[in-house]
């Protein structure tokens, strides 16, 4: 950015370089203003906007010649919670209309902008599919946590009579409570059987939860270097 510019000579600059020109330009200029946020301050220099606004400023220059794709690199590294909040809703909008393609290493980033994720690793694809497909798919996908207050021998040897759990962990908690750790085969979901067997042994229950993965946690076990 020229940051000893204002918004909208700098946009009117970079729409000139890329071909733009008398009314096209003007309406693209308003166009992207309008979409980014930089209206209100267009007539702003640039080096006395926020990081937040200058990445703005940065997409809107992206978007003046109307690309088919726009690729962008660690799009909020470096912004504090409200910028990064805002770029992240910009970059949704902006998704409506447009394809973008997105680097980064902040996985949490892609999970909330992104409806396809593909993992690279050493110049080669280890997996391309949504999100939630991603992350339902690993091999952790049945996690189930419960709390109980009964004897933890009990509890595991029970536990691991449903059919799909491969394992049970027990630990105790600072009170008179166990938590179980509860993994099963991929793509099940074993709370409704707990459910049941908690209910038939008459186990006083504090939680049953089934743990949800991550995106980092996928990105980890694919590339992990046995």
């Amino acid at each position: 950015l020229y940051t000893d510019m204002r918004v909208k000579e700098y946009l009117r600059f970079r729409g000139g370089l890329r071909g733009l020109s008398g009314g096209r330009l003007r309406r693209r200029m308003g166009e992207v203003m309008e979409t980014c946020g930089l209206t209100h301050v267009r007539r702003k220099m640039i080096k006395t906007l926020s990081k937040g606004y200058r990445q703005r400023v940065g997409l809107a220059d992206a978007l003046i010649h109307e690309p088919d794709l726009l690729i962008l690199d660690e799009p909020t590294n470096g912004l504090d919670p409200n910028q990064i909040r805002a770029i992240r809703r910009l970059i949704k909008n902006l998704g409506e209309k447009h394809t973008i393609l997105i680097s980064t290493h902040i996985l949490s980033e892609v999970e909330m902008t992104c409806n396809k994720v593909v993992i690279i690793d050493e110049g080669k694809i280890k997996a391309a599919n949504t999100p939630e497909n991603l992350v339902s798919s690993m091999r952790r996908a049945g996690r189930v946590t419960v709390e109980l207050q009964a004897p933890k021998p009990e509890v595991e040897e029970s536990i691991s009579q449903i059919e799909e759990v491969t394992r049970v962990v027990g630990e105790s908690l600072h009170d008179d409570w166990n938590r179980f750790t509860v993994f099963a085969a991929p793509k099940t979901d074993t709370r409704l059987k707990l459910g049941r067997l908690v209910a038939e042994k008459k186990w006083p229950l504090r939680s049953l939860s089934r743990r949800i993965g991550t995106l980092e946690e996928v990105f980890i076990e694919l590339t992990r270097k046995d």
